[in-house]
C-alpha cells in the first residue's frame, strides 16, 4: 500500500505505472476523508502548476467520497487520458477540462467537455493542437523572460531573490509551465522572508500582486493569435465544449472592476457563446458594493442575465476549489479554503445538466 501511494503521485514515472498503482489502491483502500461538495469542476495537476498527478487527484476525490471532478490544467489537455482512466478505476466521473489564460489579467476561460467520447475524438484528431501548441511555445519564451525579471523586480523592493535551474528541480513537480509555477517556486524558496518583509502574505497573494502584474514579473505573451476572452469562448464553442468564466472575483482584484463591468463582460462573453459561470469558489467573500456573499451575487447575476434573455440558452453554473495541492496553499479539493464552498453548487446532479447542454451544442 505504501509503495502504491508513492508510485501513483510520482511525476518521474509513466501514466501507465501510476495507473497500475491506482488499481492496487482501488482494490484495498477505502474512503477516509470527506468533502463539502460532491463535485469539483476546477482543480489542477502537475501538468500545469499543481502538485499532484492526475491519478492522485482522482484518488483524492475517491478518498473524499466525491462523485465527479474536472482537472482543468492551464492551456493543456496533457493529463486528461490518465485522469479519465483513473476515474474508471476509482469510480469517479472525470470531466475533461482545461483553463486558458487570456490577454486580460483578471479573466481566464475554462473549457469543460462532459461528453467524454466527443472529447476523445477531438484529442485523437489533434484538434486542440491549433491552440495548445502555439501557446505552449510562446509560454516557454514568456516564462524564461519572467524568470530573468525576478532579481531586478525584488531588488527594487529591498529584497534579494533569484530562481536557478536547481531551484526548479527542488521545488516544482514537473518543471515550469505556467506563471503559477513561478509563484509557487518563489514562495517555497522565500516565503517566510517575503511575509516578514510584508511583500506578500501567501502564495496566492504573491500571484495576484506580482506574477500577474506587468510592472513586476509579468511579461506579455508574444503570439500571433487572438487570445482575448471572446476568442477562447468562440474556439471552445467550435470544439463543441462548454466555455465558462473562471473565478469572477478576480475581475475586481486584478483589474479593479466592479459589478457593472462584470455584468457587461458576461453580456459580451455570452454573445460569443459563453455557457457557464463559476459562481462558487474559494476566493468568494463579501462583495464591497452590495454586502452580499459573492457566491450569491454571482448566481444572482447569472439568473438576471437568463431572465433578461429568455430567447437564449440559460447560463449554467459551475463550482471549483481551484485546488493545486501547493505547499502552503490552504485549499482542499471539494472544499475550498476553510471548507467555504457551498454544497448546493457542488451537487452531482449538475453534471447531468452540463451533459445535456453539450448535447444541444453538438
Amino acid at each position: 500500500m505504501k509503495e502504491a501511494l508513492s508510485i501513483i503521485d510520482d511525476f518521474r514515472l509513466s501514466p501507465e505505472e501510476r495507473l497500475s498503482a491506482a488499481k492496487r489502491l482501488a482494490a484495498s483502500f477505502r474512503p477516509d476523508m470527506d468533502a463539502v461538495c460532491e463535485i469539483d469542476l476546477h482543480c489542477h495537476s502537475f501538468y500545469s502548476d499543481g502538485y499532484y498527478s492526475p491519478s492522485m487527484k482522482v484518488f483524492e476525490a475517491y478518498r473524499r467520497g466525491m462523485k465527479a471532478l474536472a482537472i482543468s490544467d492551464h492551456d493543456v489537455f496533457d493529463g486528461q487520458l490518465e485522469a479519465i482512466a483513473a476515474g474508471a478505476i476509482f469510480g469517479v466521473d472525470v470531466i475533461p477540462a482545461a483553463e486558458f489564460y487570456t490577454d486580460r489579467p483578471g479573466i481566464e476561460i475554462i473549457a469543460h467537455f462532459p461528453d467524454i467520447e466527443h472529447f476523445l475524438e477531438l484529442l485523437e484528431g489533434r484538434v486542440f493542437d491549433e491552440i495548445v501548441e502555439p501557446v505552449r511555445r510562446a509560454k516557454k519564451k514568456q516564462l524564461s523572460a519572467m524568470l530573468a525579471r525576478v532579481p531586478g523586480c525584488f531588488s527594487k523592493l529591498g529584497f534579494t531573490a533569484e530562481i536557478t535551474p536547481p531551484d526548479i528541480d527542488e521545488f516544482l513537480r514537473n518543471g515550469i509551465s505556467t506563471k503559477g509555477d513561478i509563484s509557487v517556486l518563489m514562495w517555497q524558496k522565500y516565503g517566510p522572508g517575503l511575509a516578514a518583509a510584508a511583500i506578500a502574505s501567501d502564495v496566492k497573494d504573491f500571484q495576484a500582486a506580482y506574477t500577474t502584474k506587468d510592472e513586476y514579473l509579468n511579461v506579455p505573451l508574444e503570439i500571433n493569435m487572438d487570445i482575448s476572452p471572446e476568442a477562447f469562448v468562440r474556439k471552445i464553442r467550435s470544439w463543441g465544449g462548454l466555455s465558462g468564466l473562471s473565478h469572477p472575483t478576480e475581475l475586481r482584484k486584478k483589474e479593479g472592476l466592479g459589478n457593472g463591468e462584470l455584468k457587461k463582460l458576461i453580456e459580451d462573453l455570452a454573445e460569443a457563446g459563453l455557457q457557464t459561470i463559476e459562481v462558487d469558489g474559494w476566493r468568494n467573500g463579501i462583495c464591497p458594493e452590495t454586502g452580499l456573499e459573492q457566491t450569491i451575487l454571482f448566481d444572482n447575476i447569472r439568473r438576471e442575465y437568463n431572465e433578461k434573455h429568455p430567447e437564449k440558452l440559460p447560463l449554467l453554473f459551475t463550482n471549483g476549489s481551484d485546488d493545486h495541492n501547493q505547499p502552503g496553499e490552504g485549499l482542499e479539493l471539494g472544499c475550498g479554503r476553510n471548507r467555504n464552498l457551498k454544497p448546493e453548487f457542488g451537487r452531482y446532479e449538475n453534471i447531468a445538466l452540463l451533459r445535456e447542454r453539450q448535447k444541444l451544442l453538438l
